[in-house]
């Protein structure tokens, strides 16, 4: 849309209230893909991970057991034990390889440091 040279007073408010209808518009259309965005996040999430599975039939299964699951207080349990061991797991090889990692870091400097104070061996 072009620019408006504003030359009077009344010129200005109607300018105003112009500007004022297309805001509420924006806020409408805002507030309308909101909405859709809040329907519509799970799948989304979901499709970016594994695209295409939010629309199948699998999906809807899968979700309605997983519901059930997460509310039965025995099965929340032994995901939570089962998650934290996962974790606990994961946290120890990578702490096991970070240590290795420093080790063989600080022994070749040693090394290094061995080679360049005794050049003769």
């Amino acid at each position: 849309m072009a620019k408006v040279k504003v030359k009077d007073l009344a010129m200005l408010e109607q300018e105003i209230t112009r500007l004022q209808q297309k805001s509420r518009r924006l806020e409408d259309q805002l507030g309308n893909r909101i909405d859709h965005f809040k329907g519509n996040y799970k799948k989304m999430a979901v499709n970016s991970v594994v695209p295409g599975i939010a629309n199948s039939g699998a999906m809807g299964f899968l979700g309605g057991m997983a519901k059930t699951l997460w509310q039965s207080g025995s099965a929340k349990s032994m995901l939570t034990k089962a998650a934290l061991t996962a974790l606990e797991f994961v946290a120890v090889r990578f702490g096991i390889k970070l240590f290795n990692n420093f080790k063989s870091k600080r022994h070749r400097r040693k090394a290094e440091a061995r080679a360049q104070a005794d050049p003769e061996e």
